[in-house]
């Protein structure tokens, strides 16, 4: 075990590494043992920790995945997605939460290779509230230096969550009439949903690819080739087990009269069902699929036992300029909650190199702004 000595003031702690199978199951998919080897498919190295710390108002520990990847000039860059997920009395206040956090990061800088220039934390945690309300406008506190906001966000830091335990009724009632009105519109003009999963998902595969290009294209997203999603099914251990944390993935496709208009995969995690990726094209998008496909997506997710769908990102405020704004009007259409997450934070290992390669994910970050106007 490795162990940071703290100062007179701070919280004695300790991390280890773990094995990537000790990682309990949990209803953050990005912080479970298949995502480690999963993303070790794409070029990452997975390694899992155990933190430990005791302060004055108790005991507290946390697992957590994280991945690291080499980068040219033999350099490496750690990163952890959705992680670590901190107690809730730790990340209430932003100053703890830092002090944590350093100390988390200090500790792994002793342990990956010293070629690992900086760590990337991608956080959840953060503020929340229901859609339209004045709580969800409001964002987390900044953390406290040597943690620096990151200038590239991997995953979405701010999203909308529903609550699926009320009845189906309940959450139509709940939603925007406008996204009411068109699942009825697309259930009237006869568009039909398709549930596809394992060997039928993967068959299917090819022909929403095709679309989700259509979809890259339109929006200006950068996309993975479709061996990284055949791999989402490929590598997924059967039908959801919460209990020993086996994920799900199901492939939904929208058709109508043999056109296939629309799909979306979503992901089952413990009791979160997660919308991951959606693909929508051109042909008859006057009847309104998109809705249609998160409706049934849900009402599955409900039945099957998950107590929450997350729609996995929105923009950070309901601004009408935002190049994405669409996307924050279709799926706060649905209702929920909106949650602000305190989003990525670095922790420099070789400032240096670390502010070169800042300055290079900022000019990457402004081009690809620019083409999406």
């Amino acid at each position: 075990m490795t162990s940071v000595a703290p100062a007179p003031d701070s919280p004695s702690f300790s991390l280890e590494p773990i094995n990537l199978q000790e990682l309990e199951a949990s209803d953050n998919l990005l912080q479970s043992g298949f995502w480690g080897n999963f993303k070790a498919a794409a070029g990452w190295t997975p390694m899992a920790f155990q933190w430990n710390t005791v302060i004055p108002s108790g005991s507290f520990q946390g697992r957590f995945l994280l991945l690291h990847r080499r980068f040219p000039g033999n350099l490496r860059m750690a990163y952890i997605p959705y992680g670590p997920a901190l107690p809730e009395e730790l990340d209430a206040d932003s100053t703890t939460a830092s002090k944590l956090l350093i100390l988390i990061a200090r500790s792994l800088g002793t342990q990956l290779p010293k070629s690992c220039f900086v760590i990337r934390f991608d956080l959840t945690g953060g503020t929340r509230g229901r859609v339209g309300s004045p709580e969800s406008a409001i964002h987390p506190q900044p953390l406290n230096r040597p943690l620096r906001p990151a200038p590239y966000r991997v995953q979405p830091p701010d999203t909308v969550m529903l609550n699926l335990e009320p009845d189906e009724n309940t959450l139509l009632s709940g939603m925007h009439k406008k996204t009411r009105y068109n699942i009825r519109l697309a259930e009237k003009k006869g568009v039909k949903i398709h549930r596809h999963t394992g060997e039928d998902a993967l068959r299917t595969l090819p022909l929403w690819y095709e679309i989700y290009r259509e979809t890259g294209r339109r929006d200006g997203i950068s996309l993975h080739p479709e061996s990284y999603y055949r791999r989402l099914f490929e590598n997924a251990p059967g039908p959801a087990d919460a209990a020993a944390g086996s994920p799900e993935f199901s492939l939904y496709t929208a058709e109508h009269e043999g056109d296939t208009l629309a799909g979306i995969i979503v992901a089952r995690s413990g009791r979160r069902s997660v919308y991951m990726y959606g693909a929508s094209g051109a042909l008859k998008r006057e009847l309104m699929p998109n809705q249609l496909l998160q409706w049934n997506a849900i009402k599955d997710a409900r039945t099957e036992g998950a107590g929450e769908y997350d729609f996995f990102g929105i923009p950070p405020a309901d601004n009408p300029s935002h190049p994405m704004h669409g996307l924050w009007r279709f799926k706060t259409g649905f209702g929920g909650e909106i949650l602000h997450y305190r989003g990525a934070w670095d922790y420099p290992l070789k400032p240096v190199i670390y502010s070169l390669y800042r300055w290079a994910e900022r000019i990457r970050g402004q081009l690809a702004a620019w083409r999406k106007r």
